[in-house]
């Protein structure tokens, strides 16, 4: 799908930065707010803005983690007319994720070389 100039900038401006990160405790159901987004970054591909955010933990994890990262995206609804955030949002520790990236990089996967 081909976005209009309007619809790109309504994609670009979609963020959760400064804003809280919330997840649902499967145990309890409870919510539970983990901290700030504090940075992200993005990609632009066709309707969808894909990124990476950075969590500002409130209360750092059991392995000393400050920061935790979630992969996500907006995408536009089906008229093109709203931005609507992927409700399936993958979200790692610090450590988790740099084990993650290094297992990439230990199979030689080179999207990660300069």
């Amino acid at each position: 799908m081909k976005q209009s100039a309007k619809q790109l900038a309504k994609l670009k401006a979609a963020t959760l930065v400064g804003k809280p990160m919330w997840f649902i405790n499967k145990k309890t159901g409870e919510r539970e707010m983990w901290g700030p987004v504090d940075d992200e970054v993005y990609i632009i591909v066709g309707d969808y803005k894909h990124m990476i955010q950075r969590i500002h933990y409130t209360h750092p994890t059991q392995a000393g983690d400050e920061y935790g990262y979630r992969t996500a995206y907006y995408t536009l609804d089906k008229d093109g007319r709203r931005v609507k955030f992927g409700q399936y949002a993958q979200h790692l520790t610090q450590s988790q994720y740099r084990e993650l990236l290094g297992k990439a990089r230990g199979k030689g996967w080179r999207i990660f070389s300069n």
